[in-house]
Formats: C-alpha cells, structure tokens, sequence
C-alpha cells in the first residue's frame, strides 16, 4: 500500500478530529476517587461562566457559520479534497448548536455533502456525524450506508486509519474519526463488522504510551488531543472505565481507559494543548469534552471541565462570532460550538452518591437517558451528587435517582435535609437493584421518617406512572409512592430496573426502559428541560432577610379541610423574583397563618391554594369577609389547575359575597402589565393538548365599593412557581407565573 504523504493543509485539517458524540452530556464525578476531596484545589482565574454568555456565543457561532456558506452548499477551505468534510463538520456543528433540520445552511449543506463520492477518511466519518446528528435522519439513511461501508473498507490491517483507502499505515487522527463514523452508524443500527471494532481495540491498546497517553502516531510523545481522543474511543469500544463482571455490581477497573485519564488529570489545561500545538486546542477541547460526556464525568481531576472550558472560549470568542483566526478558523469555530453545546445539555437524573454500592450498575443512567433522549425528543444527560453537595446540586435535576443491594443509612442532619429537598419540589426515584429486601427495608425506613404524615403507598395502575408516555397499565411490575402535594413526591421499585438499563437490552427488556421514559415524561410533565447552566437555583425557606422596614411579607392561608400547602417551595422562589426583577423589596421567609390568627390583619396580602376540595369553617369563612372588607387582599390559584379546588373556591366565593360575582378582569386592567405584560402567556402541555391556541391569560376578580379585594386563576401558578412541572398540571409555564404572580402583588400593592 502506498503511503500517502499529505499536504500540510491536510495535516492542518485533520489534526481537527471532529469527534462525534452520540450519547447525552453526563456531569458525573466517577472516576478517580481522590478528585472530589481535591476539588477546593482547583482554583479558576476567571468568573463562573452564565447560561446567557454561553447562549450567546453559541448564537453567535452558528451565525458566523452560516455566513461563510457558498452558494453551492460548501464552505471555504483552501484544500479541495476536504471541503466535503468541512461542509460535513459545519452541518454537525450548526445541528448541535440547536439549528433545525429545515434550515437552509444544514438542507444545502447536507446536499453538497451527499451528492459526492467518499474518497477520504475524513469526509466520510464528517458526513456519518452531520446525518445522524439530525432530528430527522431517515431521508439520509443511504448516503450514511455509503459512509458505513467506505470506512468499514479503508480500515488498515493495523487497525487504524489513514487519508485515504489506500493512504499508508495511519494515524491516530484518522482513526479516531472513522471510529466514531462507525459508531455514528451503528447508533441508527447500521450493522458494523465485530472484526472492525476489534482490530481497532487492539491497536489503541497496544500502542499506549507508559505515561498512560497516546501521541498522533504510534511512539510519539502523548498530546493531550490524542490522549483525551483515545480514551472516548475505548469507551465506544466497549473498554470503560468500570466494566461489570458476572456479578451484578462487581466491576474490575479498566487499566487502559484508568491511565489515559490519570495523565490528562494530571496535565489538565482548558487554556493550553497539553503536549500539542497550540493551533489545534479547539480540537483539543472537544475531545476533552468526549471523555468526561462518555464516561459520565463532571470532573477531570480537580476540574470541571465544562464550566472552565466554556468560560475560556467566551472570553475568547471573536466579536464576528468565530473563534481563532487564520485558515483553520471555521474548524476552530466549529469544534468551539460543539463544545459549548453539548456540554450544556440538560441534566434529567441525579443519581445518588451515597458511598459503598452506591454504583452497583455504573451504566444504567447512561443508557436509560440515552433512551429517553430518542424518545421523549430533547438530548438529556444525567449526573451523580454526593451527599456534601449544595442543595441546589441535587435540585438541578428533576430526578434524583438511588439504587443499590443496601438503602444508605441517612444521619438526622441528611434527613432533614432531604426534608428540605422535597420541600423545595425535589422528586427521588428510588430501585431495589436485584429486588434486595435490604434496600427494600431501608427504603421504607426513610420514606417513613421523612415523611409520617404520608405513607409509603402501592400505586393504582391508572397512576400517571403506569401511562405517563407508554400505556404500562397492564404490566405485572408494582410501583410504590408517596404524595404529599400535587404530584408524586416519591416513587419507589421494589423490583429490578436498573439490571435491565445496564445491559441496554432495549428489545428483551423494553418495558424496563419504557417505565423509566414514563418516570421522566411524569417528573417533567412533558416539558422541554432548560439547558443545564439554566436549570433550578435553590432558594432557602429560612434565608436571612433582604428587606428593608416595612417590605412585603407573603402570608399564606393554611386550612384544616384539604391540602392547603401543595407546593411549599413557591413562596421563597416567588419573593427573591420579585425582589430581584421587580425591585421590591420583601422578608425573604413566607408566613404560613391561619385565618383565625389575630394577627391577619397585618398582612395586606395572603394567598389561598390547594389541589384538593375544602371547607372553611363557618368562623374562617368570618374573618375571611372581614378581612377582605377591611381592606385586605387575597390571591387564590387551583394548584396544578385542579377542577375540585376550583369548585371549592367558587363555591366560597359565592358564599363570602353573594352580591358580588366573580368577574372576569378585562385585558386593559393594570394587574394584567403593571411590572410585565402578561397578556399573553404560555401555558402547560396538558393545556396545549386541549386548546393548543390558547395563549391569553384571563383572571378573576370580586369587587367590593370599587376596590378590587380578590383575584382568582382556575390555571395554576403556584406549582409552577416551584420550577418542577408536575404531570397533568393545568397552568402556566414558570417564566410566565412568576411575572403573573409579580404583578398580583405589585397590584395589590397600589390599587
């Protein structure tokens, strides 16, 4: 075979591996046991960075490459034999970064692309990549079956790859290409020779530095790109780190993948290519990325690689939108965005890091939400937490997932905490792995302590769980739960699911995968998550005060009939909003008061909810009306849009003022745009799937001697003031309830 000496364009270009990734973005420290007790030795120069600057560059670098476009669908590159490959790169990048299949710059780039032979490594595994990173890939099934079959044929006997089919012995550049090319395939289940993948295993695994790294080509000192390359292709391989033996939670440590991640630990860098060009640290970057997003990892060593990453190439950001200059700046901008982009996927699943066997199936969230990723239509990821971290850690997820042969024993410090983590609208998905009875036992344990005034409860088959996405409701698996809200606040499997997730066997063992899509479509009650930089921020029920004399205190009705309190996170959420976009200034603790309390009369404002029917007693009912004449305010919403709360309130209302009717507020009154124009809102998924053009928002009102004394929303706000959806809640979407809610209070304020 020839070997081909290329250009130094072409050694330009492909040093730029383009490095797919099929799986969703994991932020889970898993790897090197020591990194979390090191962690306050990592010290970033820079600020934090923020969800609006990475939503910013991103937008920005999809609009710099869309602008280079030609005319024929390809982008500029002054090598011709791989502008197929860049075009195919551009495609991938513009489609990471959030730009629909539709749009003209992939559809035309995606045609260019095709309409072309595959003569180089490159732009065949570049085109594996753009096609399967689409929504909709179907229509380009035949020229990814052209891109299969090239890469499976240009395969070295060696195991690697070089330029071209007959291009020499190959490099480690190519190589991981083709690999994830294949890969890319197989994902939309394209067949892929088993003797493919084990020449390639052999290769990466005889030809490792004895620092732990891997040079471009086999002998030469290890770089950072080839090193962070090589340990995302044997997690592709099936080498990871933790592989499980016959036992179920038995894992032997890959010594392979260990010390390709044991020498980028210790040569980390996000503003330096360790041991490479500086011209290539894109490049570099995203294939850090690939480690950490394949092996489910936060962080490398010390280091969130993410958040450090991603501030480094804001600040560098070109102000036309690129990144770098020179030749080699729509790579450079192209590996930047899919950096930035994939690393911010939304986190659907916490799993608990409680010590011990905490990880008896290092797999299972892997997989599972790599399901739910295809099924449910958004890329979501998951992360592990260990008990010391912040509230708001274990609250950036909607589910915190705890599995094992053995319930962790939790002090009465963890315990109260995980009170105040469901207090705050936190779900636990909890699995007894292998059906164990000691977990089983421990479980109950801790739903019991956490919870005495709610029992642990079997599950009746009509519950959203069972139908949530798929109509499970005549399977033989039995689910517990506790609710002590609107929603499930608790859901536990005494049987195996995560054995099932491990094994990935989604034909055999579908149903399993099927529960856990319903589990996510409940918890998120079908709504699209926000990207991970964006997702909940805590705010502490018993904070200090951020008021000045004389701020607003929000006072909330407790009652004895009915649930009164079915979202106990609102309130705080609610104030610090209105304190920090709306200038007032408030106490940052809610007051819970009975309406019977002498002290009523000093709030102007109390607030009435609840998901269930009530009564007020007739002494309630008397101090309600005499309050309200007095003139006090009251705000009522039906949590979660329940049709029994809403009969109940009206029914109260009728009664507090038969003369005076509840009165829809006409659009032009003040409560609707006093602080933010609410006129138009967005509404949840169970309201859009019964009048999908609804878009107004309506409230009522009761008057009395010319003075608005109560306003009422059948849909609800409160929950969705919580920031965790609940299935089937009839309401508004969060950012439209906290500025409906803003101007109630501001309203009654000043009116």
């Amino acid at each position: 075979m020839k070997k081909k000496s290329p250009s130094a364009a072409a050694v330009s270009f492909c040093a730029f591996s383009f490095a797919l990734f099929l799986v969703p973005a994991h932020c889970v420290p898993l790897f090197a046991g020591e990194a979390a007790d090191r962690k306050d030795a990592a010290k970033p120069a820079q600020a934090a960075v923020t969800a609006e600057e990475v939503a910013r560059a991103i937008r920005d670098g999809a609009a710099y490459i869309k602008s280079r476009q030609l005319q024929d669908g390809s982008w500029p590159y002054d090598t011709a034999e791989h502008r197929q490959g860049v075009a195919a790169l551009a495609v991938f990048a513009l489609s990471e970064s959030g730009v629909p299949d539709a749009d003209p710059a992939i559809a035309k780039g995606l045609e260019f692309v095709e309409s072309q032979s595959f003569k180089m490594t490159y732009d065949a595994a570049c085109a594996a990549m753009a096609i399967t990173s689409l929504g909709s890939p179907g229509s380009h099934m035949n020229a990814l079956a052209r891109a299969r079959d090239f890469l499976v044929r240009a395969q070295v006997r060696n195991g690697m790859w070089a330029y071209e089919a007959t291009g020499g012995g190959g490099d480690n550049s190519n190589t991981q290409f083709a690999l994830l090319g294949l890969y890319a395939a197989s994902a939309l289940g394209l067949g892929v020779p088993e003797e493919t993948w084990s020449l390639a295993e052999k290769h990466y695994t005889s030809t490792q530095n004895r620092d732990g790294g891997w040079g471009y080509v086999p002998g030469q000192p290890s770089r950072g790109s080839m090193t962070a390359a090589a340990a995302g292709i044997l997690h592709v391989l099936g080498a990871r780190l933790y592989v499980e033996t016959d036992k179920c939670g038995t894992y032997r440590q890959d010594p392979r993948m260990a010390g390709g991640i044991r020498w980028l630990e210790k040569n980390f860098s996000v503003t330096e290519h360790p041991g490479g060009e500086p011209g290539h640290h894109n490049y570099y970057l995203y294939a850090l990325e690939r480690v950490g997003v394949f092996t489910g990892e936060r962080y490398i060593g010390a280091h969130d690689w993410y958040l450090e990453g991603a501030r480094y190439l804001v600040d560098i950001q070109n102000k036309d939108g690129s990144w770098r200059s020179g030749r080699d700046v729509l790579p450079n901008t192209c590996f930047a965005l899919l950096f930035l982009a994939k690393g911010n996927v939304p986190v659907l699943i916490n799993k608990l890091n409680y010590g011990g066997e905490w990880n008896v199936d290092a797999h299972d969230a892997e997989n599972l939400t790599r399901y739910v990723s295809a099924k449910l239509g958004q890329r979501v990821g998951w992360q592990s937490v260990k008990m010391t971290e912040p509230l708001e850690t274990f609250l950036a997820a909607p589910i915190l997932y705890v599995t094992g042969h053995k319930f962790p024993a939790f002090s009465p410090d963890q315990t109260a905490r995980m009170r105040t983590f469901f207090e705050q609208g936190g779900f636990l998905f909890a699995e007894s792995c292998c059906g164990s009875k000691e977990f089983d036992r421990g479980l109950r344990l801790f739903a019991s302590a956490v919870f005495p005034d709610v029992p642990l409860a079997p599950l009746d088959k009509s519950d959203p769980v069972y139908r949530a996405f798929f109509n499970l409701s005549t399977s033989a698996r039995a689910f517990e739960g506790v609710k002590a809200g609107c929603r499930l606040n608790l859901v536990y499997s005494p049987s195996d699911l995560s054995c099932i997730w491990e094994k990935n066997d989604t034909r055999g063992g579908e149903e399993a995968f099927q529960f856990g899509a319903n589990i996510a479509a409940y918890v998120t009650g079908k709504e699209r998550l926000v990207p991970r930089l964006e997702q909940f921020k805590v705010v502490p029920s018993k904070a200090a005060s951020i008021a000045a004399p004389g701020a607003f205190t929000l006072a909330q009705i407790s009652y004895a009939s009915g649930n009164w309190n079915p979202h106990p996170g609102a309130g705080p959420k609610l104030l610090q909003f209105m304190n920090e976009k709306a200038g007032l200034s408030v106490t940052s603790e809610q007051v819970n008061i009975a309406l019977t309390d002498k002290n009523l009369a000093n709030y102007p404002f109390i607030y009435l909810t609840g998901c269930k029917r009530f009564t007020l007693s007739d002494e309630e009912k008397k101090a309600l009306r005499e309050y309200l004449e007095r003139g006090g305010f009251l705000f009522a919403d039906a949590a979660c849009g329940k049709p029994e709360f809403d009969e109940s309130f009206k029914a109260l209302a009728a009664d507090l003022f038969p003369a005076q009717q509840l009165e829809t507020i006409p659009p032009d009154s003040p409560v609707y745009h006093i602080a933010f124009d609410t006129t138009r809102v967005t509404y949840t998924t169970a309201v859009r799937e019964l009048n999908p053009s609804l878009s107004t928002l309506t409230l009522y009102a009761v008057n009395l001697d010319g003075r608005t004394a109560v306003v009422y929303s059948p849909y609800d706000i409160g929950c969705a003031l919580e920031q965790f959806p609940a299935y089937g809640a009839r309401g508004l979407l969060s950012e439209d309830a906290f500025k409906v809610a803003t101007n109630i209070v501001l309203f009654a304020l000043s009116h």
